[in-house]
């Protein structure tokens, strides 16, 4: 029994992977006593996590010089916002103690150590502080009576640097990683994708009509998913370029 043909070119990145689970999960449900498999198996589980991790490269950002500089400025002015509100929770006029409380609840709403947070929790929360900061009509009197406008422009000023500096990184990184590497795992997913097929084709040949059958069935019922989804997404290009 064969297996369908695919045109490997025209597969995206999430299909390779998507095929090759499939692969794997039909052949492991399959008892391979007195028959090699094994490393077959262990080939397209190994490249099919390569590219997987390849992938995950290009979504991610280091912490590099720039980025680590524009953090450190925000994390000074985080701190320096809660030194002095804490300062004026010391004062011993009653208006400053009662204003610094209402900031004081509102910093700690937020999360008193965002610089302990990964970059997308901290950088998120402070976006929600600022806009507190911005609409709350309690809030904006208390930073006015505190005369802490410049505290908080500095936060905003530092955060927006920070995620400036984290999207250059972004573009950076992508640009960084090579695309021929990122082929070439592919290659190497497909081909060994092609020697599994080729070895289930010729012991379907030996022993036809059993498991193998079966499985080689559910392997072109997932190619021919992908080969439907080729062709939906080839019709609307070519809508697209109609319009």
């Amino acid at each position: 029994m064969k297996i369908s043909k695919f045109n490997s070119a025209r597969l995206r990145n999430a299909e390779h992977i998507s095929l090759a689970n499939d692969v794997l999960n039909v052949t492991r449900a399959y008892d391979w006593v007195g028959a090699n498999v094994l490393n077959l198996q262990t080939w397209v589980q190994e490249s099919n996590i390569e590219l997987q991790e390849q992938l995950n490269k290009l979504g991610t950002v280091n912490e590099t010089h720039v980025v680590k500089l524009a953090d450190d400025a925000f994390n000074d002015s985080w701190r320096a916002l809660k030194y002095v509100v804490k300062a004026c929770l010391l004062s011993p006029r009653d208006s400053d103690c009662k204003n610094a409380a209402i900031i004081s609840e509102l910093i700690n709403s937020h999360g008193v150590n965002l610089h302990r947070e990964g970059y997308p929790v901290q950088n998120a929360t402070v976006k929600l502080f600022l806009k507190d900061c911005a609409s709350n009509p309690e809030i904006k009197g208390a930073i006015s009576v505190l005369k802490l406008n410049s505290f908080i422009l500095n936060i905003e000023v530092a955060i927006d640097t920070l995620l400036a500096a984290i999207a250059v990184r972004k573009n950076k990184k992508v640009s960084e990683i090579n695309e021929d590497e990122t082929r070439e795992i592919r290659n190497r997913l497909t081909a060994n994708l092609i020697k599994m097929f080729k070895y289930l084709e010729v012991m379907s040949e030996i022993t036809p009509g059993g498991e193998l059958d079966i499985m080689i069935k559910q392997i072109n019922e997932s190619i021919h998913k992908i080969e439907i989804a080729l062709k939906k997404r080839a019709n609307k290009n070519h809508e697209l370029e109609e319009v």
